[in-house]
């Protein structure tokens, strides 16, 4: 699939602003096309592949959840895709990442109320046959959207 800029600028702003609230009419706003446009391009870019969903930012101890780690598994190489599908399916898991290296190939973050939760987590991965390697607390998680992404095509938010 062929990306324009303004498809990049779409994507720019998803990134950018991960306000739950933020429309399409702020969007096109923005990046000066109308607003059935960006839902033409979002909903073609979801199509494609290219858009594949949209996380919200959750500060999980105001949520309630003080429990938020990141274990670093080894799953072995042939193995490892389907290990990365099945664990994300693991009650308290928010994310696995599958890391293309030999060894501590496979990040997983989990969230609990208590701490028996991240511990009977810890043991259903083992029991897929992950090595936890380590683990993290995790306290706070900065990101940022990619700036070759249309970013010059976008208009900065009125400040009124």
């Amino acid at each position: 699939m062929e990306l324009d800029g303004t498809d990049h600028a779409i994507l720019y702003l998803l990134q950018a602003e991960s306000r739950a609230d933020f429309t399409h009419d702020e969007i096109a706003e923005r990046i000066d096309v109308s607003s059935s446009t960006v839902s033409n391009r979002i909903q073609r870019l979801e199509d494609e592949g290219v858009l594949e969903k949209f996380d919200p930012v959750i500060d999980y101890e105001k949520a309630g959840a003080p429990h938020h780690i990141l274990f670093v598994c080894t799953a072995p190489i042939t193995e490892r895709r389907d290990l990365c599908e099945r664990t994300i399916e693991l009650s308290n898991v928010v994310h696995a990442r599958e890391l293309l290296t030999g060894s501590q190939n496979l990040h997983v973050e989990v969230v609990g109320m208590q701490a028996g939760d991240v511990e009977s987590t810890a043991e259903e991965l083992d029991g897929l046959g992950l090595e936890i390697e380590r683990s993290e607390m995790l306290r706070t998680e900065y990101s940022r959207p990619y700036d070759h992404f249309g970013y010059e095509l976008v208009d900065e938010p009125d400040s009124g």
